[in-house]
């Protein structure tokens, strides 16, 4: 036996708290504090074994150090494929590495040979967590911490939760696996020691009598379960006033032995992951035994054999403070510990001192002699739980064909494939020259090396990677000259020159043509998107809830032609400014109004309209757009208006909407045809006349309906338009409805109770939401009100305002609010329903696109284009946004709760597809919970009367939201039967279901 304490493997003095090896038995981890972090290191094996290798300098000592962990790490945990390592600490987080290729240099940090980056980072736990341990096939990851629970984790699907193990009342501080993977084992400082079946995540037994007299007096109490699975030791317990470690065995789970000779509690067990053999001296047949190491708050470690009453070895004083974890190599002939004071010791035995392993096979047939089968790694989280009936296998059976067939993603724990092509970089490069004689070379990517995210290589001197800045070898990279010139990237100056109006006009024009369709006017207006909702929509293509417009694509504004006459007279200088500013604006689309350099000093009359113009764009929230003459097409039309801030009584604010002069709009489904608004158009004896004018600006085009005008009496401030109603609401605050085809006036003018902040048109509705915050809403074929001044002043507040709106199908109005929430009027209830909140915690807190994602993937329910609910409230801001994984308690209950949430708004809205969506997701949670109270409640809604709890035959109806519920029944069984411990369920409901359809 060696005894070896490698200096050079700490933490800066400060403590390691776990440690483990490797399976390839080539690294080891420690996990403890770092500077102000947890950290977590990888350490060479081969220099702590030899000598030589370690005075060798060129083999590395550290592998890696990450340093991700905001706070003391107390576990390190290598998975049995050794392809994962998983790290928890005391900010409640559990951190899942992966290897990915060769070290180099993290900024702020040391050189490190191989490199480790976090594919997962688990946090479900509320509290420190203290212990690790991963199942037998690598398929679970179980977690315990001071919150009293117990977490298992999906490791095939990360972050994905099994189950969360709640019984103990005190603090959990070890977990363990049975080796043949049908219990699991966790010790608290509650005193007890539960066993939990794998089957269903029940308790099997509750362990108390050993920790009767045990304190809290241990960090950890981590436990150990013998490789053939009969015997499980555990951490601190204690027998006549003395500290023991208990045996407890797997038949009836008898607690009458215990390792005794320890002076304090103790803190870690350890079983060697091999079953050993050894001759005995008197006998020719070999015994087999088991190995443990055990360790102690006193300082000491010893080491049973199953096979001897008395401890192998008894190793004293070996560090300053309390041992804390123990790990056995591979092999079994290597033991490692760590202690509070910061060191790591090893101890290698020889084989005749500890004995000659089993073979894999040999532990194999070990386990089906004892077990009846050996433990498989399964290919699914479904339990080792008996099919009962031919139909569910049947079934089950279907489901893994269509599994099958389908290629899909998998996170497997299987190797992956070593011999994947790497992709390489560009053969050739473009050098281009600039018209100044510099040489310029054309950007090309450079793919990095694939990270097929493998299991480490067993590290050696040879396989440690070699850095070099120079090479013997000549580039191949093959240069491709051109000989064309190309312009220097010279930024042009902040004052060009300016151009002649001829050649503004040419260049403007062109780009009219290849612009998208803009709302046009010829004079000052508002860029349509910041007037927030007064929108026409055609019937295929309603307008959005929100548009917004990013200035910064905007053309910067070209200086006029200057002129160097002065005119002697003042006023008529300033009537020539205003008509070249309006000749400019008749030209571009996009130009901002011109600057005007006149005479210094300040003039009177009115100021230049470049002027009032720029105070417009300080003090207001709308920006003003010049337009063209000629008007073009735009898919959803808004009128311009100026925002005036509007103080109602209630201090509530909206903007106003105001047309200047003229307004042209492109109609929308009506190719050609323009409406046209002209504030001020005709002059009569008894004041000026306003006209509203629909033609069509392309004789040519073939369709139905003329062109038509109406004469207004009051001046118009908004308007909105579609395939077949027009809307212009007035200054006096009347509202006036025309037949888009002739004109006709289906209405007549509605008075309306205060001016308009919101007008839009859709299908045949005209919906008004007037500056004091009441909305209206009418049916303009039906010539009925579907809302009339129904208040929203209660859903607003100085912080909060109107994003969108939206009339649907029906006539009921959606508003989408800044503050992220998402209302619908409903007429059946009298009131505003919430159908979303993207600031919601429940929402948030929830992880119901966990199972809405699988819904829309198994192609039940398709996702595009989006089902209506789901389109409204993906307009929210940060709808849909979750942030916790699966688990039991808060999380699974804002599941819940969210998704029967969106069960309801789905009926509200009648909507099937949004229904058949998250009925489905629904079902798939209560099924993944194991709810079979719930999924009962929703199996006999839709059976019907062929059950005794469900609703009288009159009352019922088999169909909902033209569904047939029969069909989502047996949709919903389907799901079911993916959980072995529903199949009792799955069955009830599948003979009820096919009794029903027999009857009919």
């Amino acid at each position: 036996m060696k005894l070896l304490k490698p200096a050079w493997v700490t933490h800066e003095g400060r403590p390691i708290f776990s440690v483990d090896i490797h399976p390839d038995g080539s690294r080891f981890a420690t996990g403890g504090q770092g500077d102000d972090c947890g950290r977590v290191v990888i350490w060479n094996m081969a220099p702590v074994l030899s000598a030589e290798v370690e005075k060798d300098e060129n083999v590395p000592k550290l592998l890696c150090q990450m340093d991700n962990h905001l706070a003391c790490v107390n576990c390190v945990r290598w998975s049995v494929s050794g392809r994962y390592l998983a790290s928890c600490g005391d900010d409640k987080a559990i951190l899942i590495w992966q290897h990915s290729g060769s070290g180099g240099t993290v900024f702020g940090g040391i050189a490190t040979a191989e490199s480790w980056r976090c594919v997962a980072t688990l946090r479900s736990h509320s509290g420190d967590v203290l212990d690790l341990a991963w199942a037998p096939h690598d398929a679970w990851l179980a977690s315990c911490s001071v919150d009293n629970s117990v977490i298992i984790w999906n490791a095939l699907n990360f972050p994905e939760v099994v189950t969360v193990l709640r019984a103990h009342s005190g603090l959990v501080k070890g977990v363990v696996w049975d080796p043949i993977g049908k219990f699991l084992a966790s010790q608290s400082d509650d005193k007890t020691l539960k066993i939990w079946r794998t089957n269903d995540w029940k308790q099997e037994t509750s362990i108390t009598e050993p920790f009767k007299e045990c304190g809290g007096t241990t960090h950890v109490l981590r436990m150990g379960w013998s490789p053939d699975g009969q015997y499980l030791v555990s951490a601190h317990a204690m027998n006549g006033g003395g500290p023991t470690a208990q045996i407890i065995e797997r038949e009836g789970w008898v607690t009458d032995k215990d390792f005794v000779g320890h002076r304090k509690a103790i803190t870690s067990v350890r079983f060697n992951n091999n079953i050993m053999l050894k001759s005995l001296p008197h006998s020719n047949k070999p015994q087999q035994y088991c190995c443990c190491a055990i360790g102690s708050r006193d300082r000491s470690i010893s080491v049973w054999l199953t096979a001897l009453k008395r401890p192998l070895v008894i190793i004293k004083d070996l560090f300053n403070d309390s041992v804390l974890d123990l790990t056995w190599c591979t092999s079994g002939h290597i033991l490692m510990a760590c202690s509070w004071d910061g060191t790591v010791a090893c101890v290698e035995f020889e084989e005749t001192e500890i004995g000659k392993s089993l073979s894999a096979s040999e532990k194999k047939a070990l386990h089906e002699r004892i077990y009846g089968k050996s433990l498989t790694v399964p290919n699914s989280l479904t339990s080792n739980t008996i099919v009962e009936t031919p139909e569910l296998l049947a079934v089950r059976e279907a489901q893994r064909k269509q599994l099958n067939s389908t290629p899909t993603k998998v996170n497997s724990v299987s190797k992956p494939s070593l011999t994947a092509t790497p992709m390489r970089g560009p053969s050739k490069q473009i050098e281009t020259r600039t018209s100044d004689g510099k040489r310029r070379i054309t950007p090309m990517f450079i793919p990095t090396v694939v990270d097929n995210g493998e299991a480490p290589q067993p590290f050696s001197s040879s396989t440690q990677p070699t850095f070099s800045s120079s090479t013997e070898t000549k580039s191949k990279i093959v240069i491709e000259k051109r000989e064309d010139i190309i312009a220097p990237n010279v930024s042009k100056p902040a004052n060009p020159k300016p151009q002649s109006q001829e050649l503004i006009s040419s260049t403007l024009s062109m780009d009219v043509d290849k612009s998208p369709p803009k709302v046009t006017a010829p004079k000052s207006s508002v860029t349509p998107e910041k007037v927030n909702g007064v929108a026409a929509e055609s019937l295929d293509q309603p307008a959005p809830l929100t548009s917004k417009i990013d200035k910064s694509n905007q053309p910067k504004s070209e200086e006029p032609p200057k002129h160097e006459e002065k005119p002697k007279d003042k006023e008529k200088e300033e009537k020539k400014t205003e008509e070249k500013v309006e000749k400019a604006q008749a030209t571009s689309v996009q130009e901002k109004v011109p600057d005007v350099k006149t005479k210094t000093g300040k003039r009177r009359g009115r100021p230049p309209l470049s002027e009032r113009v720029d105070r417009l764009d300080k003090t207001e929230k709308s920006v003003a757009t010049p337009a063209p003459a000629q008007p073009v097409q735009t898919p959803a039309v808004h009128s311009p208006a100026k925002q005036v801030t509007v103080v109602a009584e209630n201090e509530l604010k909206l903007p106003i909407l105001s047309i200047d002069k003229t307004l042209n709009v492109q109609i929308p489904g009506c190719p050609g045809k323009v409406l046209t608004v002209e504030n001020a158009a005709l002059a009569s004896p008894f004041g000026p006349l306003n006209l509203v004018k629909c033609y069509f600006n392309n004789k040519s085009v073939n369709t139905k309906g003329g062109d038509w005008e109406a004469v207004l009496s009051s001046k118009a401030v908004a308007a909105g338009c579609n395939a077949f109603l027009c809307a212009v609401c007035c200054e006096d605050c009347t509202l006036q409805v025309f037949e888009t085809m002739y004109g006709r006036r289906p209405l007549p003018p509605l008075q309306l109770t205060s001016r308009p902040s919101r007008l839009i048109v859709s299908r045949g509705h005209v919906f008004v939401l007037t500056v004091k915050g009441m909305l209206s809403v009418w049916d303009v074929p039906a010539r009925k009100a579907v809302l009339v001044d129904e208040s929203v002043a209660h859903l607003l507040d100085k912080n909060v305002s109107v994003v969108g709106c939206q009339v649907l199908e029906s006539g009921s109005p959606a508003l989408t609010l800044s503050s992220g929430k998402l209302y619908l009027f409903c007429s059946e209830l009298k009131n505003w329903t919430l159908l979303g909140d993207g600031r919601d915690p429940v929402q948030q807190s929830s992880s119901h696109l966990l199972y809405a994602t699988a819904v829309t993937q198994s192609g039940n329910v398709s996702a595009s284009p989006l089902p209506p609910l789901t389109a409204l409230q993906a307009a929210c801001k940060g709808h849909f946004r979750s942030k916790v994984p699966a688990a039991s308690g808060p999380a699974s209950s804002c599941t819940l709760t969210f998704l029967e949430q969106q069960m309801a708004c789905s009926r509200l809205l009648q909507s099937p597809r949004d229904y058949h969506l998250w009925l489905s997701a629904l079902v798939r949670f209560l099924v993944h919970e194991g709810m079979e109270t719930r999924l009962r409640l929703i199996c006999d809604e839709l059976l019907g009367p062929a059950h005794s709890r469900a609703v009288s035959s009159k009352s019922w109806d088999d169909k909902i939201l033209g569904m047939s519920k029969h069909d989502l029944l047996r949709e919903t069984l389907t799901v079911v039967a993916t959980n072995l411990s529903l199949q009792r369920l799955y069955s009830e409901y599948n003979d009820l279901l096919e009794s029903a359809l027999t009857s009919k």
